[in-house]
């Protein structure tokens, strides 16, 4: 069996009882699946790509760059690769464009991602003089690729390692034939592969184009396509995404040769980091000066040429109105080559001091651009695009460990288990909503009840007193719009110093909460399956976000309640469900969603809202009410008690 190893290497080591912590792959990609109705549209005409064909996937706006890519299958990111040679890869995986798992996909090997350049002009050059492409010219293709499922620990690893009947090809087409044809391909494998044989974290190819008669003409095209296969798994929740490859740097040109390794570039390799120390973001009223880092840590700056360069590098923050308010100037410094080197050791560029202090806002919500600049001292390199990397530092009114991103789903088992994730408040404040994200499973299987909790510290750094506990709650089914859930507490909760804020799960199933593997926060999230509390050892952030403040009127579109409902005869003896909604609202029933659950999650009876529902089909038992305002999303739910 495959995809289950790390699952049962966590059981093993969280518990000797029967609990536990589970990692999930993605069942799908929710930056994608909330992005696809905002993409770009294909040019229904577009003039052939002229060589050089280069793309090192630094716009990493989530789908490749219509003018070089003709699909959009792949995932433009910064996320998942481990140290690529430029900032931003395209992913392949096991999801289609629209972020889904591929309705074809099976236990065995099935095509998966494609991504297919535009026609290029094979048949001639146009700088610094038109003249067609001869043999001579020494035409060659060149990439990096790196298998997913980082390197170490399988707890801190970053995505899923392609087995050895999955594979990696590459095809080139010829017009003339309107034949594709195989050029090269890979076995799947695992990261420590390449690294042990280079300690590097991408494998390069390159290969020369020589079959003039094939190739050479104009709407020459080449694709890459990626075949995977999904978990044999026994529990269906833990087939998710797999297979995943990292393809970086694409170069296709003229007057190179088979030891073409070296480019003239300077490169960030990573996304920017945020200023503060714990936090990716925090609510305005709670930033003070000590929350900020002293330096940035994790700026990883490349050479990708084969001799030393000056370079330069600062960075610059701006208001939201986009008023610079401050730059930090690091002055030129040679940088050697990554392949000798390694990465800017030089610590005015790679630590750069953190200068400057954000003003303590009290209440007023804002945010900066964190604009990074780092380029070639003297002349310009080969790549401009890479030359910047941006960051938004919000101040608004949640705290965020994660960075916005899922590369896994988190949960727990056995039912009644709980989570508490750590928040240390610098003033007294008041807690007002609760941010989740969940991942989507296969037939929504994971929105199952939950209650909503806070708890107080023990004065040693695990969760003690309750302090908040809420009704049952059952999540929104997973859709486009809706990113994080929002749920509000039925009161305003006065909390300060140190909380925990977490959920109570009521059935064994996984909750699949988003799980960002790019930022460390497992020190602050706790968990309790057997009676006592654990720290986690899983790197990496939960996406769960505590919203602060009694002006808060949503995020995401999310707004209050503004109705309220009562059901009865509850509990329910013989006759019809009675419903009497109370709406500051003048809407129609049509405009509300009613609908019935058990006490597992599973939903028994749906309609627009009606006074009035016969539910006699139903055993005697618990269950729960959920009446949702369709255009705002906000929800109330009811427990339904029905003894006959």
């Amino acid at each position: 069996m495959k995809k289950i190893v790390l699952f049962i290497i966590i059981a093993i080591f969280a518990n000797t009882a029967w609990s536990q912590e589970i990692l999930l792959p993605l069942g799908n990609n929710p930056q994608l699946n909330k992005s696809k109705q905002a993409r770009k549209k294909q040019k229904s005409t577009i003039e052939a790509v002229k060589l050089p064909f280069i793309d090192d996937f630094s716009n990493y706006t989530l789908y490749p760059d219509s003018n070089l890519w003709a699909d959009n299958y792949v995932f433009i990111n910064t996320q998942f690769a481990i140290y690529p040679p430029s900032i931003g890869v395209a992913t392949f995986d096991a999801l289609n464009q629209a972020g889904t798992i591929y309705p074809n996909a099976t236990v065995s090997q099935f095509s998966a991602d494609t991504l297919t350049s535009q026609p290029i002009r094979l048949d001639s050059v146009f700088s610094p003089a038109l003249k067609a492409i001869k043999p001579s010219d020494s035409l060659y293709f060149s990439f990096y690729f790196q298998p997913g499922g980082g390197r170490g620990a399988a707890w801190e690893r970053l995505g899923d390692a392609p087995e050895t009947d999955d594979s990696l090809v590459l095809e080139f087409y010829a017009p003339v034939q309107q034949t594709w044809n195989h050029a090269w391909s890979t076995k799947g494998m695992i990261l420590d592969s390449i690294y042990k044989n280079n300690n590097r974290y991408f494998k390069y190819v390159i290969l020369p184009v020589n079959d003039t008669a094939k190739y050479y003409k104009n709407g020459f095209r080449f694709r890459f396509r990626n075949y995977s296969s999904l978990g044999n798994n026994i529990i269906p929740s833990w087939s998710g995404n797999c297979d995943q490859w990292n393809i970086d740097y694409v170069y296709l040109g003229i007057n190179r040769t088979k030891t073409d390794t070296a480019r003239k570039d300077l490169t960030f390799v990573e996304k920017a980091p945020s200023f503060l120390k714990y936090y990716e973001a925090m609510p305005a009223s709670q930033f003070v000066a000590a929350e900020l880092k002293d330096s940035l840590r994790t700026v990883l700056l490349s050479n990708l040429d084969n001799v030393a360069h000056a370079s330069s590098y600062k960075y610059e923050i701006r208001s939201q109105n986009g008023v610079l308010v401050h730059t930090y100037n690091g002055g030129f410094s040679n940088i050697d080559p990554y392949l000798t080197n390694g990465f800017q050791t030089y610590n005015y560029h790679s630590r750069p001091p953190v200068d400057y202090t954000f003003p303590q806002a009290v209440a007023n919500k804002t945010k900066y651009e964190i604009r990074h600049i780092f380029k070639e001292g003297i002349g310009q390199d080969f790549r401009v695009q890479n030359d910047t990397n941006i960051f938004i530092q919000n101040f608004q009114d949640y705290y965020a460990y994660d960075d916005g991103t899922a590369e896994n789903g988190y949960g727990l088992t056995p039912a009644g288990s709980k989570l508490a994730y750590q928040f240390t408040l610098n003033n007294p404040d008041t807690l007002v909503a609760v941010q989740m994200f969940f991942n989507s499973t296969y037939n929504n299987s994971n929105l199952k009840y939950f209650k909503l909790c806070v708890w107080a510290d023990n004065g040693s750094g695990l969760p003690g007193d309750t302090i908040y506990s809420s009704n049952p709650i059952l999540p929104l089914e997973i859709s486009e719009f809706n990113k994080y859930q929002t749920f509000f507490l039925d009161r305003q909760l006065k909390v300060s110093g140190k909380i925990y804020v977490g959920c109570i799960q009521s059935t064994d199933d996984n909750m699949n909460i988003g799980f960002d593997r790019n930022t460390s926060s497992e020190s602050r999230i706790f968990y309790n399956s057997s009676g006592s509390w654990n720290q986690s050892f899983l790197k990496g952030s939960l996406m769960i976000r505590p919203v602060f403040g009694v002006d808060f009127l949503g995020i995401n579109t999310v707004e209050k309640n503004n109705f309220a409902f009562e059901i009865y005869p509850n509990p329910l003896r013989d006759g019809n469900l009675q419903i009497n909604l109370q709406s500051s609202a003048n809407k129609q029933n049509s405009e509300y969603l009613l609908q019935v659950f058990d006490i597992l999650g599973n939903k028994l009876y749906q309609s627009e809202l009606k006074n009035e529902i016969n539910i006699n089909q139903l055993s005697n038992g618990v269950y729960f009410v959920k009446i949702t305002d369709i255009t705002s999303k906000s929800q109330i739910t009811k427990k339904l008690i029905i003894s006959r």
